[in-house]
Formats: structure tokens, C-alpha cells, sequence
């Protein structure tokens, strides 16, 4: 069954399925939506949660061992399966359908992805989840979406505002909800709850930082090494959150490895170019990277991006501020990817 993510409340209150899968490029609402599922699950009596990652020579036989596995703790139990890419391969194609047609019992299984193509969702693993459980695509808000989020959020936090409010902070975030989030729980922090006025709004949400996150891409792409060591440190003691740093840098990864796949096919970069909106300004600089950088740099790249991710969360050892620095060092030719981080 595939939904939107305004429908996993209702979807949730009438019954839990054995499988949920959370995929999407908008990582605020990806996150959260896998974690109302998992408090879902966890007042369901699901309090044991074991996490896999997929990146490269991940073992897919640990997926079903770890499902049929009993636990010692909990009679009910929560496998999270984190795939970035969202594509599994052959083997953990296999290995999917393989757990589906078993359906471990007192088992739930929560998989995470960025987005997936289209044709990717006719894939028999695919059509497996539709069949037996919830898949939520994700895709990013705008327009009157965007300003419904806003609002909706404000909300939340118990203020009133008017629509120039609302529209002011949809503008200054560009559409990313990451930053979004972060500017109201700035304004939560600073004001009490009531009418949010505009001159509130524009004395405490400063979208310096911000602009900051775009130009640190940039830098990391030229191989800038001290603006990048720069851009990076401002960032982290102004107060940005690492997810939203994450989040920027595993897009232009994503993009990157879209136009290498692309190859010398004018028509296909043209197509990619297109459908990520990307200027004509900004073209020149994606060429000139990619032909400094291969694709085995760039499904490295991403894998550290990953380990960053997780050391965000808490999931893995280490700094997360450390780990993006070193991806950002790694593009320049005299830089290269401590590989002992991805181990």
C-alpha cells in the first residue's frame, strides 16, 4: 500500500504493519515520519530496535538472521534497515524477498531510503512491501504546501501568525524544512507562545548561515581547502545543525553521480540538468568537478556522508564535524578519503 505522508496518523491508529518503508530526498520529513512509526511500534509493545546499514560488502544474510534471531529482552522487536541509495542490488533484492515470504513474526521492519527512480518501483522486492506493507514517498513541499507546513508547525508550537509570517519564513529556508525547523524552535526558544509578529521574525531568523551551506558546497566542489575548513567551522558554532550540512552535500553527491551514470550522452545530462533545476551558472562548476572526480570517489563520498549521518545520531563512534570536513577535504587532489572511516 503506498501513502502520503499526511495519511500515516490514520494508517498507524487502525493497524500496524509488518513493514513500513520511508523514502524520499526531504530529510526532515523522512525523519520524521520513521520516528512516529517507531513510537507508533514501540507503545504497540515493539521495544527492542536493532539498526542495519547498508553501504558497501554489507552482509544481506544478517537482515533475516537478525529477524528470526529470538530476543533476549523484548518479545517484539523493530529491524531498521538504513539503504541511502535505495537500491539493494541483486543479492539484497533476493534477500528482501527472501524475508518476505518468511514474514518473521513479532518482527516489524522499518527501511529508510533517499529517493528511488520510478522504474525502481516495479522491482519484485518493491512489490513485495505493497503487497504486505506501507510505502510513504516523500517528496519536497512547495507553494501552498510549503506555507500549510509553516503554519502547521507554528502551530504546534502555540503561536498565531499571519501569512506575511509565514511567508517570510518559507522564503528565508528556501523550501528546506531542516532549516525551517530549526529557525521555529529558534523563535519557540525567544518568544512565548501567541501572536508571532513579523519584526520578530526578522530581529532573531538571520539566513546568513544558511546561504553559508550552499557556498561550503561550492567550495568543497572547487577543492577550496582553507574556505571549506572556514565555511565549515562557521557553520558549526553558529549553531547549524549537521543534519541540514548532511543533507546538502548527499544532494550535490546525489547529482553527481546522476550526470557521471549519464556519461557522455548530451541529451541525458541535458534531461538531468533539467529536472534538478539546475542554472546554466551552475553547470560549469558540476562540469569541471566531474572531470576531476570518478564514480568509485563518489560512491565513497556518499558512504562517508553516511558514516557522518549516523555519527549525528549517535549511531557510530567519532565527530560528525570531523568526518563532513574530511569529505569536503577529499575533493581537493591533495586530499584524499580516510577509508579507516568507513570501516
Amino acid at each position: 500500500m503506498r501513502v502520503r505522508p499526511e495519511q500515516l496518523t490514520s494508517i498507524l491508529s487502525k493497524n500496524l504493519a509488518s513493514c513500513f518503508w520511508v523514502t524520499g530526498d526531504e530529510p526532515l520529513q523522512c525523519i520524521e515520519l520513521a520516528e512516529q512509526i517507531r513510537q507508533t511500534a514501540k507503545k504497540a509493545g515493539y521495544t527492542q530496535r536493532d539498526v542495519l546499514t547498508v553501504n558497501a560488502g554489507f552482509n544481506w544474510a544478517s537482515l533475516l538472521q537478525m529477524a528470526v534471531t529470538p530476543s533476549l529482552f523484548a518479545e517484539q522487536k523493530i529491524i531498521e534497515l538504513q539503504m541511502p541509495s535505495g537500491k539493494p542490488g541483486r543479492e539484497g533484492s533476493a534477500a528482501l524477498i527472501d524475508y518476505f515470504e518468511r514474514q518473521p513474526k513479532d518482527t516489524l521492519l522499518l527501511i529508510t531510503s533517499g529517493k528511488v527512480a520510478s522504474s525502481a518501483l516495479k522491482s519484485r522486492w518493491v512489490q513485495c512491501i505493497d503487497a504486505t506493507g506501507v510505502i510513504i514517498q516523500v517528496w519536497p513541499l512547495e507553494g501552498e504546501q510549503l506555507l500549510s507546513w509553516v503554519a502547521k508547525r507554528l502551530k504546534s508550537k502555540g503561536f498565531d501568525t499571519q501569512m506575511d509570517v509565514v511567508k517570510l519564513l518559507a522564503l528565508r529556508a528556501e523550501g528546506n524544512l531542516l532549516a525551517l525547523a530549526q529557525d521555529i524552535e529558534k523563535l519557540y526558544v525567544m518568544y512565548e507562545p501567541g501572536l508571532l509578529k513579523r519584526e520578530q521574525v526578522e530581529t532573531w531568523v538571520v539566513d546568513n548561515s544558511r546561504y553559508d551551506v550552499f557556498k561550503l558546497v561550492d567550495a568543497m566542489l572547487l577543492g577550496k581547502v582553507l574556505r571549506s575548513m572556514k565555511i565549515l567551522n562557521n557553520l558549526q558554532h553558529s549553531g547549524v545543525a549537521v543534519q541540514i550540512v548532511i543533507w546538502a552535500i548527499v544532494k550535490e553527491l546525489r547529482l553527481l553521480i546522476e550526470l557521471k551514470l549519464a556519461g557522455d550522452h548530451v541529451n541525458l545530462r541535458a534531461r538531468v540538468y533539467r529536472e534538478q533545476r539546475i542554472w546554466d551558472k551552475r553547470k560549469g562548476l558540476l562540469e569541471h568537478t566531474l572531470q576531476r572526480i570518478d564514480m568509485p570517489f563518489l560512491e565513497q563520498a556518499i558512504l562517508l556522508a553516511g558514516v557522518a549521518d549516523r555519527q549525528g545520531k549517535g549511531l557510530a563512534m567519532g565527530d560528525e564535524w570531523e568526518t563532513i570536513l574530511q569529505l569536503c577535504l577529499s575533493f581537493s587532489e591533495k586530499e584524499k578519503i580516510n577509508f579507516k572511516l568507513l570501516s
